[in-house]
Parts: structure tokens; sequence; C-alpha cells
């Protein structure tokens, strides 16, 4: 998180809404240097109460409200994030938790119908107890997304029939710590769920001796399943056939001052 050598910032859902999942540090940059608008945000989720993964989250609520006057969208979070818990959370202020039109606190196997998708929450086990994964129902299939988690018993259960799940993977080979997945609880996964496509994020500072390229195509070997190394701009389009589209180059400073003035005056 401090060194930004992976990004933080969390990944956006468009699928007859549009939602940012997970907005830690940078969130609210990249979204302006990859050409997306904060501003036509329909729902924001925090999975848990640490800061990589909710340090954006108020100034994502002032774009997804229009800069605050209009009540609109969902802020969708564990009860850390809004209520606080031992010692985590909370992480929004009550300020900012009045200003969507919906507050939404999801317990594991909780459901929230968010425009056309259905989000339903699943367990983790991670340090915050009231950590949770996801599945996105949508038109065009289930996308899974494991959050912060250590493997446990019966987690494929949750994932079984998504066509891409995001695995938040911090360490490679075997190399776990306590809450978090490593590359082998992830061959141990695909075992036994089957996705079109697994993208790998979260990635910690080993993977900086592990290559993430190289990781990913050995648990491709061992599990048959297409992975890949999520990064920032990558984008991937579910239809009949998934299609992965990485950005050419980082865009340049000079890129993204032009920006047009119409992604910060908002939509009317």
């Amino acid at each position: 998180m401090v060194s930004q050598y992976f990004k933080t910032g969390g990944f956006r859902i468009h699928a007859g809404g549009n939602v940012h999942v997970d907005p830690g540090p940078g969130a609210l940059l990249l979204t302006h240097q990859y050409g997306l608008n904060p501003l036509d945000l329909d729902g924001i989720i925090v999975t848990h109460c640490h800061p990589d993964h909710y340090t954006d989250t108020e100034v994502l609520v002032e774009a997804m409200t229009r800069h605050l006057p209009k009540k609109r969208g969902a802020l969708i979070c564990s009860r850390s994030v809004i209520e606080g818990v031992r010692n985590f959370g909370p992480a929004v202020s009550k300020y900012h938790q009045r200003k969507p039109e919906k507050l939404v606190v999801l317990e594991p196997g909780d459901k929230f119908q968010l425009k056309n998708m259905e989000i339903v929450s699943v367990p983790t086990k991670h340090s915050d107890p009231t950590s949770f994964g996801i599945i996105f129902h949508t038109e065009n299939g289930a996308i899974g997304y494991t959050g912060d988690t250590q493997y446990f018993e019966d987690i494929e259960k949750y994932y079984n029939g998504v066509r891409v799940l995001i695995a938040n993977v911090t360490r490679p080979l075997s190399m776990r710590i306590p809450w978090h997945l490593c590359s082998d609880d992830l061959i141990k996964i695909l075992g036994k769920v089957k996705p079109e496509l697994v993208v790998m994020i979260h990635m910690g500072m080993l993977f900086l001796k592990h290559a993430p390229s190289q990781e990913a195509s050995r648990i491709k070997t061992e599990t048959g399943v297409e992975v890949i190394p999520g990064h920032a701009g990558l984008r991937v389009n579910i239809d009949k056939e998934i299609k992965i589209t990485r950005p050419a180059k980082q865009p340049t400073l000079e890129e993204f001052a032009q920006i047009k003035y119409d992604k910060f005056v908002g939509v009317q």
C-alpha cells in the first residue's frame, strides 16, 4: 500500500449499475487516469475495515452523490466500516453515511439488489470478523470476489458457477500468512471451482521476487484454468466470450491533465 508497486484502488463493476469495490488509496486518481467517471457511480462496496480497502470511500461518496447535494446511490459496507467492531473502525464519518440514498450493512449470506445486479455477500476468514466476499449476479453470469481471506474448509462452494473469479492473492507459492490467500491456496480452490477466468489482485511485495505473470502461468498449468494478474487499467468484458483489454501504456501527466471538464461537473 505504501510503496504502490501494486495499486490499491480496488476495482469497478459495470453490469447494469456502476459499482466501485474496496476503494483504497489511489482509487479516485486511478479512476480519472483510466478514463472512468467517479460521478456515474451507483454503489460503493467496502468489504472490511482495513485502510487499503477503505481510504477513498468518503471522496467517492461525494462523487456518487454529485458533490453531496443529491442523495443518491448505495454505500454497502461491513459492520466494522459503519459502526466499528472490536478494534476496527468505524471508517466512514456519520456525515458521509447520511449522503447516499441507501446505507447497507452486509453480513455473510445477505443479498442486495442494485439496479440489474444482485449482490450476495459470502463468508471469509479474516482479522476483521465482519469481512465478507461477494458474488455479483449479472445478466451475463456471476462474478466472484474473495475479498481478503485465508483458506478455510468449503470456501470453494461459495464460488461454484462463477464465470470470473477475482481473487485476493497476497503471497506467492506456499508462502501464506494468516488471514490471506497464497498462490497454492488458489490452486486448491481451483481444484473444485472452474471459472472461465481468474484475475489475481491484492499482491504483496514478495511478488516482486516471484513475478505475477509467472505465478499466474504456474497456477494455470496446475489447474487448467485461465489465470491473469490484475493491474491498473485492465478491463475484462463479460459477454458470450470473455475478452481482456490491457492498456498500451500508463497515461502521462499531460494526458491526465486533459480530462474533460464535464468529468468534474457531473451529469445533470
